[in-house]
Parts: C-alpha cells; sequence; structure tokens
C-alpha cells in the first residue's frame, strides 16, 4: 500500500505552489495549503449581480487543483480506458488538430465520472475560488483589476464576434500557475446553485441543496465582466454546449483513504489479458484445457459477463470446431436476441448485437453465422411492431420498425409499418402519467419569428427564418389548479405562491397561474413530460399556418381570451380551459388566458438559434440576468401582445398573475 500510494498519490507535506504530475492521465496539479479565503463580490466591484453579494470566509484545508482545464486530449484517455463516455457533439473532440483545446460538449456527469475515473473530484464552489483569489483576495479577476482582454479568452465586445475555445494555457498564468481561471471556458463545480451565498456549507465542501449545477469562470462567448472571480451561473446537469467544460481537485494524500487509493490502482493498472488465450502457453492436455474453458463459460454466464463468455466460447471452438458446450453458448445468446426482439427489448437487443459482433470479429464461420441471424432478428422486430400497433402501443411499435430498419433499410413492410403507427395531425391521446389529454403535433419546418409584414413585431422577434421541428406531443390544455394540485398532493410540487385562485374548488379547471419556471418544469418531470421548446411552442400555435394570429392577420377577441369584454370574451381573468376555439391541430388557450413558460434561455433574437427546435440554453455577449422565455400573452394583454411571435422574458424564479405553463413529450 505504501509503494501504490507513492505512485498514485502526489507527495506529502509540499510547499506552497508545488507541482506535481498524475500518472493516471498526465495532469498538472499545483498545491494550494490551508487558507482563510472569501467567497462573494470583490471589495469595490461595481459590477456584482445579486447571487455574489454577502461575501463570505470559509477556512479551507490545503489541496492540489489542475493547472489547466481538461483537455481533449485528456479526456480521450478515460474514453479509451473506458471510464468516460465521448461528448455528444463531437465535433472539436473528434478533431485531433484540437487535442489541446479544453475538452467541451460535456455535462455535468461526464465531467464527474472523469474526475472519478482520474482518482478526483469536481471542485466546490469555495475550492474554485480560493484558487481564482491565489493572487490576491482583493482581486477582481484572477490577475488584478484590469479589465484588459489580453489576460483571457473572453468576447469580443468592440467586434461582436471571437474564434471559440483556444489550447489551454494560451494566456497567461495566475497564482502559483493557473490558466484559464477567468475566459475559454465555464468551468463545471460540484455545487447545486442557489441564488445567494448564505447556505454554503460552512467547510468549503459542495452545496447539496439548490437547482442544476454551478459553472464558475465564464467563458469566450461571454464578456470580461463573467471572467471575475465572483461571478457565478448554473446549468442543469445534462446541459451541454461548447463553452463548458472543467478541471479537478484532490485533496492531500493524507487526506486520501486507502479505499480510493485501491480503486484507483484498479483502474490504472488494470491487467490486460484476451480473453479465452491466457491459457495458451501452459502445458496441459486438450481434457484439462476444454474442462478450464467450460468452467470460465459456465461462471462467466453466471456472473451475466455475456461478453466475455463468448470470447472464451470462440477460443474454445477454435480449437474445437464442434464442442457443444461452446456452440450452446452461441446458440443460447442467438436465441435470447431473438426473443429481445420480438418482446421489444430493444436495449438489450442492442447490447446482443453487440457482444455478437464482437465475438465474431475476425472468425469467418462465426462472422457468417452472425449475418445469416439478422434477417430472423427483422422478422421477429417487424411481429413486435405489428403486435404491439394491435395493442395500441404506438410508440413501441414505431421504436420495433425503426430498429428493424436500422438493420435492413430497404425493408418496405417495415416503412409502411412506420407510417401506419404514425400520429395523425392533431390527433388526441391520454398521457398515462398525469391522465392529462395530448395532441400531435407532425414534423415539419416553419417560419419561426416575426410574420410578414408584422408593424407590431419587436426586435426579439427578428431574425425570421426557416427552423425544422419533429414531430411531438403537447398538452390539449394550459395545466389546471386540479392538475397540478395532484402534483403537490404526491409530494413532488411545491404550491403556487398565491393560492385564493388554487384553493377555491370553483377554480379547480382554471389555469395554474402564480408558479415560477422551476415549478412548472418539476410538474413536468413529475408528469413524465418536459417543458416545450420555443421553437415547439411557436410551431405548435401557427399549426400549419404563417399570419399574425392562429387564425388570421386580425385580432378576434372572440377567439382566445384577452384584456377587455369584446365578442365571446366576458372573462374578466382567467377563464376555465377550453372556452375558446382550438386552433387547427386541436390545441386550445395557445394564445391567451394564460402565458405559458417554455425550456428556453431568452435571447434578444434568433441569431445563433439552434434550427433543430431543440430549446436553446447557451448565451453569447454581455453580462446578464439569466431569464426564460413565456409566450402565449394572458387575460391581461391587448391583442397586439397575443401574436404567435410575441416574447416576453422573466426570471425563472418569478411568478406572475398570468402566467401559467403546458407540457410537451416526445
Amino acid at each position: 500500500m505504501a509503494l501504490i500510494r507513492e505512485i498514485l498519490l502526489p507527495p506529502a507535506d509540499p510547499e506552497t505552489g508545488a507541482l506535481w504530475r498524475a500518472p493516471r492521465d498526465g495532469a498538472e496539479l499545483v498545491y494550494l495549503p490551508p487558507a482563510r479565503t472569501r467567497v462573494g463580490c470583490s471589495d469595490s466591484d461595481r459590477r456584482c449581480r445579486r447571487n455574489e453579494v454577502y461575501f463570505r470566509w470559509f477556512e479551507l484545508p490545503g489541496y492540489w487543483m489542475e493547472t489547466h482545464e481538461v483537455s481533449n486530449a485528456r479526456y480521450r484517455r478515460c474514453v479509451e480506458a473506458g471510464g468516460c463516455t465521448p461528448p455528444l457533439d463531437g465535433f472539436r473532440y473528434n478533431d485531433r488538430s484540437r487535442d489541446q483545446e479544453p475538452v467541451v460538449g460535456v455535462t455535468w456527469y461526464q465531467a464527474r465520472d472523469y474526475a472519478s475515473w482520474a482518482g478526483r473530484h469536481l471542485p466546490s464552489e469555495a475550492e474554485w475560488e480560493r484558487a481564482a483569489r491565489a493572487g490576491d483576495q482583493r482581486w477582481r479577476f484572477p490577475w488584478g483589476n484590469s479589465r484588459r482582454t489580453e489576460h483571457a479568452n473572453v468576447w469580443n465586445e468592440p467586434d461582436g464576434n471571437t474564434s471559440g475555445a483556444q489550447p489551454v494555457g494560451s494566456y497567461p498564468a495566475t497564482g502559483p500557475g493557473f490558466y484559464d481561471l477567468g475566459g475559454n471556458v465555464w468551468e463545471w463545480c460540484a455545487d447545486r446553485y442557489q441564488a445567494g451565498l448564505k447556505q454554503l456549507p460552512e467547510d468549503g465542501s459542495p452545496s447539496r441543496v439548490g437547482i442544476g449545477r454551478v459553472v464558475r469562470g465564464g467563458s469566450w462567448r461571454r464578456t470580461i465582466d463573467l471572467a471575475r472571480v465572483s461571478s457565478r451561473s448554473w446549468f442543469d446537469e445534462w446541459y451541454r454546449a461548447d463553452d463548458v467544460g472543467f478541471r479537478c481537485v484532490m485533496p492531500r494524500a493524507e487526506d486520501v483513504s486507502d479505499e480510493v487509493v485501491l480503486a484507483t490502482a484498479n483502474r490504472t493498472f488494470a491487467l490486460r489479458v484476451r480473453l479465452g488465450y491466457d491459457l495458451a502457453g501452459a502445458a496441459l492436455s486438450a481434457e484439462d484445457r476444454r474442462y478450464l474453458d467450460r468452467r470460465a463459460i459456465t461462471w462467466l454466464l453466471l456472473e451475466k459477463r455475456v461478453s466475455y463468455a463468448l470470447q472464451v466460447a470462440l477460443s474454445l471452438l477454435e480449437r474445437e470446431p464442434e464442442d457443444p458446450v461452446a456452440l450452446d453458448v452461441f446458440n443460447s445468446i442467438e436465441e435470447r436476441l431473438n426473443k429481445a426482439a420480438l418482446d421489444g427489448d430493444l436495449d438489450q437487443l442492442d447490447d446482443m448485437r453487440s457482444v455478437l459482433a464482437l465475438a465474431a470479429a475476425g472468425n469467418s464461420r462465426f462472422e457468417r453465422r452472425r449475418r445469416e441471424l439478422e434477417p430472423r432478428v427483422v422478422s421477429a422486430l417487424r411481429a413486435c411492431g405489428e403486435a404491439a400497433s394491435r395493442s395500441g402501443q404506438t410508440d413501441l411499435a414505431k421504436a420495433c420498425f425503426e430498429k428493424g430498419l436500422e438493420i435492413s433499410i430497404d425493408d418496405s413492410t417495415l416503412l409502411r409499418g412506420i407510417e401506419s403507427v404514425t400520429p395523425r395531425p392533431g390527433q388526441v391521446r391520454a398521457s398515462t402519467r398525469d391522465g392529462r389529454e395530448m395532441v400531435w403535433i407532425p414534423s415539419g419546418t416553419f417560419r419561426l419569428g416575426a410574420s410578414e409584414g408584422d408593424r407590431q413585431a419587436d426586435l426579439d422577434e427578428f431574425p425570421a427564418s426557416r427552423f425544422q421541428v419533429q414531430g411531438f406531443w403537447i398538452d390539449r390544455h394550459e395545466v389546471t389548479n386540479a392538475d397540478y394540485r395532484r402534483c403537490v398532493e404526491a409530494g413532488a410540487c411545491t404550491p403556487p405562491s398565491q393560492t385564493d385562485a388554487y384553493d377555491d374548488p370553483n377554480r379547480a379547471a382554471y389555469p395554474v397561474v402564480w408558479v415560477d419556471w422551476f415549478q412548472a418544469r418539476q410538474f413536468a418531470r413529475w408528469a413524465g413530460k418536459r417543458l416545450p421548446t420555443e421553437v415547439e411552442w411557436e410551431y405548435a400555435a401557427r399549426s400549419g399556418g404563417s399570419e399574425r394570429f392562429p387564425w388570421g392577420q386580425k385580432w378576434d377577441a372572440g377567439r382566445a381570451n384577452g384584456i377587455g369584454t369584446e365578442g365571446a370574451d366576458d372573462w374578466g381573468a382567467e377563464a376555465p380551459v377550453g372556452k375558446f376555439p382550438p386552433n387547427t391541430w386541436g390545441a386550445y388557450d395557445l394564445i391567451g388566458n394564460a402565458a405559458e413558460w417554455v425550456e428556453d434561455v431568452y435571447h434578444q433574437g434568433y441569431n445563433g438559434a439552434p434550427r433543430d427546435g431543440r430549446a436553446w440554453e447557451q448565451e453569447t455577449g454581455g453580462i446578464a440576468e439569466r431569464k426564460r422565455v413565456v409566450r402565449g400573452g394572458s387575460y391581461a394583454d391587448p391583442g397586439s401582445k397575443q401574436r404567435v411571435s410575441e416574447r416576453t422574458a422573466r426570471r425563472p424564479d418569478e411568478v406572475h398573475r398570468g402566467t401559467g405553463f403546458r407540457c410537451a413529450s416526445d
């Protein structure tokens, strides 16, 4: 154990600023001694936001922190070792000329997995800011109080443009040798986010209470003000973007347990054995060798390590082509694969196909056998789809047909099967979780933003252009007080901030209001759904049209609950859902009644928005309070605010008398 600790851990009793290179991934770490450090707004910093004020002091033990952000090259080591998954958007990661750029497009979970694989952890907010302030506690930036941008890779305001993330270490080091703690990419921290600093644990450990996860340091997409040491923001754990990465920290050697050291050693010095061939040089009789291989196959199957069992079976079959035990393994796997296809267990199907492909690679006999199995699998998937379709399980039916097409791309019966289970525009179904009716919105392209000739359009509705949307389900009605109460009674939601209407049994069918974005999203998760994206919302509201309102170019008070009592609108406030005519696809009250939260972060226009209908989470430009989009107008808005392209921005923790929501699902 002493030798392993000496190899894998940094030196004991290091001096301040000591450097150590980790053998696991080649990372360079610098030592920060125990210190009293502050977290929060620096003295005389006039750019601080609300979530930075009321700084606090913490007593932190000594720890080691990586000098650079994790690069693509370092992250690739983890992927190749099986400890990490590649970034989902791998454009930069897959370009070997970018190996020294920080890895981006990784979620918080992926960053955590890398840190665990490396025997380290993500920094707490206190640890991160301690390193950023290593030069001087009073400084606004890691390098001092100067706003000169040559110190960091940040958004270039005069040009309004930047070239993206730069290789790690491209800008001058700060403190005892840290690079890019301001700018380049945001860095994931271990903490959950809270709007203030008062609730941070006194020992400087990560906050376990709050929302999402904290990011620190600003990025190349944001201005110099967000590169200040006290600047804080947050993203959902599953968020990923081209300006979000991370770096890791680790405790002093004496604070690392033997269990952690052993786990790291097992990953670092894993045995490299080609299964089934480890006895190649042993002086064994054919009978003994056969016995040992069969025994290994049995235990591997009992331990559910099917792919390993197949590799041992393959090595046995190379020596004895008709060995009944080894052949039985292959027969069993093939039957399980066929049954998985017939039952619609597509995850197991993918696993079994991968196992067979790996085992058969390089063996012409079993590669031929694997190819001959594919038509049986396609046939089983076709039967799965047809059976699921007859029983009304359209999602499963479509999944089976689509999986079959992955294997046999020209199968006309599978194509017809998909067409038969694709919902019709406006088709209604009841959600299995909350029982609410949803309507199907078909795939298509449309013009997002200001309608042609709309002189009331605001600047944030431009530039209008074509966007693509994949088909999705959306609630037919806004979530009502009765719907929301079920979530509250289940313990998954908190009541609205004002409950007069919520508590009135006569208003159970009215849209729930006085809920913030977090409450809306929590309800959606409880219901097994999500909030619609802004693109999806406008596409559904337009229902195939391109006019200013779902019904045409002119405001009609009889078609939506807006301000005033003209025509059929005799409601002074909210109306029960469904009191006004639906749009072409059968959705009610997308215009008027209650304005509706959507998933997206608010931007002042559509330049840079995802073109495929995804939520727009990424932010570029100057410092601004993070807000979310509200769509549709409410009973308190005139016709000019009920246009399908009208947009409103609100803080996610803000509530309003006329704001509610509805949910969507894929």
